[in-house]
C-alpha cells in the first residue's frame, strides 16, 4: 500500500477496455489495492510464489501468461517482481515490456542504503523495452547512477485523481476535526507514509520535541503502518511527547485527515523519494507542505513558492519550518493556493494515463 501501487491502480482503471485486456498477477498477497481491483472486476491471481524468491513462481507465471499470450508485460520495480515476472514473460514470448521505477534507493533497518537498481537488476534491464521514470530528476538518476541509456528511459510523472482531493474549506476543516476528536485551536501536523526507515518519521518526532521545549505544542498524526511502529512509539515516549502523537494505521479517509491538518510533512531520506503521492494529495487539497530536498520533490515543492523544502535529516530546519507555517498562516495559505494550481496543471491522473497509453502504443508497435 504505497504511492506506486496507487498510481498503478488508478492507471489500470482508466485503460480503455475496448483496447486492453488486463490481468493482474501478485507474487504474494494482493494487498489492499489488489483486492480492490479484483472486486472491481479485474482478473488474475495472487500467491504465485510459495515463498520469497521462489524460482517456481516464474514457471507458474509463464504458464499463466501463455494461456492468454499478452502483448505487454508491465511491472513495478520491486526486485522479485522484476526478475520472476520478466523471466516468465520471456519464457511466454511476450514481445514488449516496461518497468515502472518508483524509487532512487532503499533504506534498511540498519540505516544503510542501496540503489534501487543493483548489478543484478541492470542485467535484467537489457531485456526490458523501457524503464519508466516519474520525473526529469528521476530520469537523470537512472541514467547517471544505474547506467541506463537515455533512449531506454521514458518519463511519465505520477498523477492523482483530482476529484478525490477537494480543496479544504472552513466547514470541511471543522467537520474533519470534529470527526477525529481534534480541538479547533490545536496545531496539527500529519504525515501520510508507510512506517518504514526511508520515510524518516523519527525526524518529525525530534522536531516536535524541539518545538515542545520552546513552548509550541504540536499534535502529530501518522497515517500508515509498517515495521517501525513500535520503535517510533518508544521514541515518542522517550522524548516525552507520546500524548501528542497518534499512530492511525492504514486509512481510507486520507482526504479527511488532510482537511484536519495545518500542514503535511514528508522529511524522507535523500535516496528514496521520486514523486511522492502524499505531497501531491496535500497540495491538491490546499494544505501547506514541508518536504525534504529528496529525489524529485523540489520539482513539485518549490521552496518558498508552493511549499517549504528542508535538508533531509535536519531536525532544526524542520522545526523552524513547522513554526513558520504556524506563525504565518496567511503566507502558508498563499503557497498552498499556488501548490494546488501546480498539481492541477501538471500532475493529474488523466495526464499520467495518457503518458502510459502513448508509451504502450510505442512499445507494442515497435
Amino acid at each position: 500500500m504505497g504511492g506506486a501501487e496507487i498510481v498503478t491502480g488508478n492507471v489500470l482503471r482508466r485503460l480503455p477496455k475496448d483496447r486492453y485486456d488486463v490481468r493482474l498477477f501478485f507474487l504474494h498477497d494482493a494487498g489492499v489495492i489488489g483486492r480492490d481491483l479484483f472486486a472491481e472486476g479485474f482478473t488474475g491471481a495472487e500467491h504465485m510464489c510459495r515463498y520469497r524468491r521462489d524460482p517456481a513462481g516464474a514457471l507458474r507465471l509463464a504458464r499463466s501468461f501463455s494461456s492468454f499470450r499478452p502483448g505487454l508485460f508491465w511491472s513495478m520495480d520491486h526486485m522479485d517482481a522484476m526478475w520472476l515476472g520478466r523471466g516468465a514473460a520471456l519464457i511466454a514470448g511476450t514481445p514488449a515490456s516496461v518497468i515502472a521505477s518508483h524509487s532512487t534507493g532503499l533504506v534498511g533497518a540498519n540505516g544503510r542504503t542501496r540503489p534501487s537498481f543493483g548489478s543484478r537488476e541492470r542485467v535484467l534491464v537489457e531485456f526490458v523495452t523501457r524503464v519508466i521514470a516519474v520525473s526529469r530528476t528521476h530520469a537523470r538518476y537512472l541514467a547517471q547512477v544505474t547506467g541506463l541509456p537515455h533512449e531506454r528511459i521514458a518519463v511519465i510523472a505520477n498523477g492523482i485523481d483530482l476529484s478525490a482531493w477537494p480543496a479544504v474549506s472552513a466547514e470541511g476543516r471543522r467537520e474533519a476535526r470534529e470527526h477525529l476528536g481534534l480541538g479547533a485551536g490545536e496545531n496539527v501536523v500529519s504525515m501520510i507514509a508507510a512506517l518504514r526507515p526511508e520515510k524518516a518519521h523519527e525526524v518529525v518526532l525530534d522536531a516536535v520535541a524541539v518545538l515542545a521545549a520552546r513552548g509550541k505544542k504540536v499534535r502529530v498524526l501518522f497515517a500508515g503502518d509498517g515495521p517501525r511502529r513500535e520503535a517510533l512509539r518508544t521514541q515518542a515516549q522517550q522524548l516525552g511527547i507520546e500524548t501528542s502523537v497518534e499512530f492511525l494505521g492504514f486509512r481510507r479517509d486520507v482526504a479527511r485527515l488532510l482537511h484536519a491538518s495545518d500542514m503535511v510533512l514528508l522529511p524522507s531520506h535523500n535516496v528514496v523519494e521520486t514523486l511522492p503521492l502524499s505531497v501531491l494529495e496535500a497540495m491538491a487539497s490546499g494544505i501547506p507542505v514541508i518536504a525534504s530536498r529528496a529525489g524529485s520533490v523540489p520539482e513539485v515543492v518549490i521552496d518558498g513558492e508552493t511549499g517549504l523544502v528542508v535538508t533531509p535529516g535536519s531536525v532544526d530546519e524542520l522545526a523552524r519550518s513547522i513554526a513558520a507555517v504556524l506563525d504565518d498562516p496567511l503566507a502558508a495559505s498563499r503557497r498552498a493556493e499556488l501548490a494546488r494550481e501546480r498539481v492541477e496543471t501538471y500532475y493529474s491522473v488523466d495526464r499520467t494515463t495518457n503518458g502510459y497509453l502513448e508509451l504502450f502504443d510505442e512499445v507494442m508497435t515497435a
